[in-house]
């Protein structure tokens, strides 16, 4: 039997060794960059999920041997969750453990959502038996270096302290989610820009500058044309970092002007679901938590 139990601050530097070395393996198998760039990445992940959601951190045990470690992040109707993986070589079964007990967790979630690298076949083809499908395609984009736009974006300013109420209303309105808190972590810990027009809220941006390169999102927007407004935002406020940015497909303009800021498509991946799930107009997924 495989069994899964909470995880304890005791089982950060084991667990965040299985997740660095589990997707440096599969991501090197199939010549992409792995996320984590060091171990210590990894265990600041684990520990700041601790934090925020120590319920949803979870660790898979296979004969006394730390075999997976994985987290979820519940936010009302509906529930996160993500990164998950597997310890290189463990027997089969890992994944479908820590997903029993993620589903276990969240009975009031109507709405189950987590992103899947689309090179990966396994991972795939695990959501897929448990019920999950592909809403929509999320391309992983980098940029070595901004490009500022020619023209300053219309209707864009700096969110300020007092606009953070507004953009917790709006954004549960649009997405279903309760993520206010997460918001409001965003907004103590990074930047961010909101877009109005003729005194009507129209959509936001977060963004976390660093030393080796800008976290960009999440973003809701009414159209994927004013979501491209954002984007230039961030890129006129970063001219010339490095930046990541999960985005989406349906926002087809947005995509369109985050290549032209410098951008790239790095790997695919795919938005799942399980239950019931309404589009924003125009949207960039969040990086932290993942999949909210």
């Amino acid at each position: 039997m495989i069994a899964v139990r909470t995880m304890e601050a005791g089982d950060v530097e084991a667990a965040s060794a299985v997740l660095f070395h589990a997707f440096a393996t599969v991501y090197r198998e199939r010549g992409h960059t792995p996320p984590f760039p060091n171990v210590e990445s990894a265990v600041w992940l684990a520990r700041a999920y601790l934090d925020i959601d120590p319920e949803g951190c979870a660790i898979a045990i296979d004969q006394g041997v730390l075999a997976g470690v994985g987290f979820a992040h519940s936010r009302g109707a509906v529930t996160s969750i993500g990164p998950l993986a597997a310890r290189p070589g463990a027997r089969p079964g890992v994944g479908r453990a820590l997903m029993a007990h993620f589903h276990a967790l969240a009975p009031a979630a109507t709405s189950v959502r987590l992103f899947q690298d689309s090179f990966n076949p396994d991972s795939f083809g695990l959501y897929a038996r448990l019920g999950y499908r592909v809403v929509d395609v999320a391309p992983y984009l980098v940029a070595a270096r901004l490009v500022p736009p020619r023209q300053s974006p219309r209707d864009v300013r700096p969110l300020v302290a007092r606009d953070l109420e507004a953009v917790q209303r709006y954004d549960r309105a649009v997405t279903g989610a309760s993520r206010s808190s997460d918001l409001a972590l965003l907004a103590a810990t990074g930047r961010g820009f909101v877009l109005e027009r003729g005194g009507t809220f129209d959509g936001y941006i977060f963004y976390r500058p660093s030393p080796t390169r800008a976290i960009v999102g999440p973003a809701l927007a009414e159209s994927p044309e004013r979501l491209a407004e954002l984007v230039d935002a961030v890129a006129e406020a970063l001219p010339g970092q490095a930046a990541v940015i999960r985005g989406s497909a349906r926002a087809g303009a947005a995509l369109q002007r985050a290549f032209d800021r410098g951008f790239r498509v790095d790997h695919l991946g795919n938005l799942m679901v399980t239950g019931p799930y309404a589009p924003p107009p125009a949207q960039l997924y969040a990086l932290f938590p993942e999949s909210l």
